[in-house]
């Protein structure tokens, strides 16, 4: 697995990328709302088609997450397969989260940046946690795995087969 290194620069830059995205969207969407707007309203059909779409992309998240984290990643060498968790790593499947909140968003931010040692909640932890663990994420990859992660905790919210 290749690392990822990113630069404090790069850092910026992505960060004022997002910003100037977001703002731009906004900006986008103030200047096309009004109050004569009339809301469309999908057909059923519709409708159903785009959530059952939404429920299969979700579960293909899921999966590729797991099959990340337990199989091609480095991810089950600390916190164990299926992220029961082990001396290097935090159980990931139980209500506590020790970096964090638990959310989508935190999730993604500590695999992303990692944990050094000097941050860690429990002081008996022995690894800290390389950004992405080590690999070479693609944004893709990324959220699939925090997806899964997520998914250990809160369930998948997918129906049962």
């Amino acid at each position: 697995m290749k690392r990822m290194v990113v630069s404090s620069a790069g850092v910026t830059v992505l960060a004022s990328l997002i910003v100037g995205i977001a703002m731009t969207g906004a900006a986008s969407a103030a200047r096309t709302a009004s109050p004569q707007q009339q809301e469309v309203t999908l057909p059923t059909e519709v409708t159903t088609w785009l959530a059952r779409d939404q429920v299969r992309r979700w579960a293909a998240m899921i999966e590729q997450g797991r099959t990340l984290f337990n199989d091609e990643g480095t991810c089950h060498f600390c916190h164990a397969q299926g992220a029961v968790g082990s001396p290097s790593g935090p159980d990931l499947t139980d209500a506590e989260w020790v970096q964090g909140d638990g959310s989508l968003e935190n999730i993604q931010e500590v695999i992303f940046w990692g944990v050094r040692r000097r941050d860690f909640a429990d002081p008996n932890r022995l690894h800290q946690m390389n950004p992405a663990g080590g690999m070479d994420l693609d944004l893709q990859q990324l959220s699939a795995l925090t997806a899964y992660v997520w998914s250990l905790n809160n369930g998948t919210y997918l129906p049962q087969r």
